[in-house]
């Protein structure tokens, strides 16, 4: 045991040892060590689950859903392009601001999306850090476990990184679990969220985010917390995607791209490259009829025709986003983790019906996700018709059967 008025002395010798040996190979033992003593002493809580309380709020892609055939408890939740609120790590607070912005170069953003990307991937940074041994993560839709190899190869840059590409795996594997959230299994349906058009890019922005916020902590060592690092980090990426000014221009981006209102223009006036129909009812998952299934390593937003009509420039340019795929010395992040997702039974078979509900896919590894996703992708094909992941001016609506709903829409 060492003796706590030693305590001081001895970080002192580690930090000048780890400065002496850090050089571009990667993280030192004894570099490593002041990090993780730093972490545990001052952020703590970000190695906890950034996921203990679920941030619930009603930021759907778009807005005025209706449950009920009756417009009954109509969903509508934007956010005030000029208030953020303030981040809070792994659950929501009352100073915390959640639900859905359109962007000029980013379209539609969600920002549970983005708060719950950024905190996982900040977890994933100082987790790795601080334990440097594999690990598993909180379950979802199965088992979910991470294992590591030669981490001692990786600098801070590189760990960051790969905690933002595993992040973003973990995450789009809540959007592939998702289409099997319905009953008679789960009590909500919700394969109305899966790989809607905003998810997987605010994911991905939300762990640029998240990346950024664990360097800032773990190289500038600055004297503010959490919350504050990354309520500015949070604001800083948004402003550079150029947000709408108003909540009414969010409104109105939506309806650019929503059938029910579009078919009440004159046809000359009408965007026919239409995303989803307002008068659907929101339990039918088809009122969202596109989504947004690519998850990288690429992703250029879907931006909304005639975008100036909610006062974005003319011919706006997107912003596209990378996932990381390798250290910065040319080294396949695959080489260092895998991250092993074994899928619970109850996403495809019911005990109830006895019987199957999916086509069941085996536990897989995240380098095979792309495998995962063409097969998911063949049913949500069949629920939502062909070319349901492509921007194109095709009404499916049309075509369904047995669709439900809302009156005086």
């Amino acid at each position: 045991m060492i003796h706590k008025a030693l305590k001081p002395v001895l970080m002192l010798l580690i930090l000048l040892s780890s400065l002496i040996s850090f050089g571009k190979s990667g993280l030192s033992y004894s570099r490593r060590i002041v990090l993780a003593h730093y972490i545990t002493d001052h952020f703590s809580t970000q190695l906890t689950n950034p996921e203990e309380k679920k941030r619930r709020n009603f930021s759907q892609f778009g807005y005025g859903l209706s449950f009920f055939s009756f417009p009954l408890f109509p969903i509508t939740d934007f956010i005030d392009p000029h208030d953020f609120g303030v981040h809070s790590y792994g659950r929501p607070d009352l100073r915390e601001r959640n639900g859905a912005l359109y962007t000029c170069r980013g379209g539609f953003m969600d920002f549970s999306h983005i708060r719950v990307a950024a905190d996982w991937t900040v977890y994933l940074a100082f987790k790795i850090i601080t334990e440097h041994k594999d690990f598993d993560l909180p379950a979802e839709g199965g088992a979910l476990s991470l294992r590591f190899k030669n981490l001692g190869a990786l600098s801070i840059e590189d760990i960051a990184a790969m905690a933002q590409k595993i992040a973003f795996e973990r995450l789009e594997w809540h959007e592939l679990a998702s289409w099997h959230y319905h009953m008679p299994n789960y009590t909500f349906n919700e394969q109305q969220s899966a790989f809607t058009p905003e998810d997987t890019y605010s994911n991905l922005l939300g762990t640029t985010i998240g990346r950024n916020i664990a360097l800032r902590i773990l190289k500038d060592r600055e004297d503010i917390s959490y919350s504050q690092i990354a309520t500015e980090e949070i604001q800083k990426a948004v402003a550079g995607l150029a947000p709408v000014d108003t909540k009414k221009a969010s409104r109105e981006a939506y309806d650019i791209v929503d059938r029910n209102k579009q078919l009440k223009l004159p046809e000359a006036q009408r965007n026919k490259d239409v995303w989803w129909d307002s008068k659907i009812v929101f339990s039918d998952e088809r009122y969202v009829f596109k989504r947004y299934t690519n998850i990288g390593p690429r992703l250029s937003p879907w931006l909304v025709p005639e975008a100036d009509k909610v006062g974005c420039p003319a011919r706006q340019k997107a912003e596209v986003l990378y996932v990381p795929q390798k250290t910065r010395v040319g080294v396949s992040f695959y080489n260092y983790f895998e991250f092993r997702i074994a899928p619970d039974s109850a996403l495809f078979y019911s005990k109830i019906l006895h019987k199957q509900l999916h086509p069941p896919f085996a536990p897989f590894t995240t380098n095979n996700m792309g495998k995962v996703l063409v097969q998911v992708s063949k049913e949500m094909e069949k629920e939502l018709s062909p070319g349901f992941n492509k921007r194109d001016a095709k009404d499916p609506v049309k075509h369904y059967k047995r669709v439900r709903k809302v009156f005086f829409k």
